[in-house]
């Protein structure tokens, strides 16, 4: 049975070095801007901050201390055996 064009996911159009054209599931048109993000990352939540892996979707313990959540994370990132998810921001500039 096919996808219905609701059920679809972003749909990519076009690329010119890092930015990318691509349609939403509506079918609106929007750019994207390809940037790096931070190596490790950090989640805060009230005033507790979290070691976060992008790649596998790991929490680390809640920490006080941004540092602390930080090497968390660089400590997981030696052990990480995640795929390396790629994440996409995109901008509501509509062409």
């Amino acid at each position: 049975m096919a996808k219905k064009k609701t059920d679809r996911g972003p749909r990519f159009l076009a690329r010119k070095g890092d930015k990318l054209k691509l349609t939403d599931a509506k079918g609106h048109k929007h750019t994207a801007q390809v940037v790096d993000l931070d190596e490790d990352l950090t989640k805060e939540q009230g005033s507790f901050t979290f070691g976060y892996c992008k790649s596998c979707d790991w929490t680390g313990r809640a920490r006080r201390a941004r540092d602390k959540a930080r090497n968390d994370a660089r400590d997981h990132r030696k052990e990480c055996e995640g795929k390396g998810k790629i994440m996409l921001g995109v901008t509501d500039h509509r062409d």
